[in-house]
């Protein structure tokens, strides 16, 4: 998906080094990265913490953003790129109170429950549309195993949502 014209003229007056148009961009993008982080943390806790990282990393990179790339579609490999750094940080998945009120969909209770590669896997392609190729590289395993991975996190998850 390409970026509107608005976009566009943030991203460019971001790497220019205006703090103004990168909070812009923040306010137009941070319920889409936390739902991500959080989909791919299991995590509320840990999501705001990769959430806030994500952002850090973003604005230490904007000036190398390609600008052909969506901004959305950069700043969600930087938020998945930036749980990866962190997975040995990762807490163990333990449902809360505050966790159960975001969870009320089954599905989404069912998509922390997976195993991280299962879910990185299952919400990268399948929610957020990224390629098996790109997949691939973020998670540094090959084509072959992401198509693996996809199957067994849509074979669990039906089976999750049967119980």
């Amino acid at each position: 998906m390409q970026d509107n014209k608005l976009i566009k003229a943030l991203v460019l007056n971001a790497q220019l080094g205006n703090n103004s148009a990168f909070e812009q961009l923040y306010q137009m993008t941070i319920e889409q990265i936390y739902a991500l982080t959080l989909r791919l943390a299991g995590d509320t806790s840990f999501a705001e913490t990769m959430t806030r990282k994500t952002y850090v990393n973003a604005w230490q990179k904007i000036s190398q953003k390609d600008e052909f790339a969506s901004f959305a579609t950069w700043l969600k490999k930087i938020a998945a790129e930036t749980i990866l750094h962190e997975k040995n940080e990762f807490p163990k998945a333990e449902k809360t109170a505050e966790d159960d009120s975001l969870y009320n969909d089954p599905f989404e209770a069912n998509i922390r429950d997976l195993e991280l590669k299962n879910r990185f896997t299952y919400v990268l392609h399948d929610i957020e549309h990224f390629s098996i190729a790109e997949i691939s590289k973020l998670l540094g395993i090959s084509d072959r195993e992401i198509k693996i991975l996809l199957v067994s996190s849509r074979e669990e998850l039906i089976s999750l949502l049967e119980e």
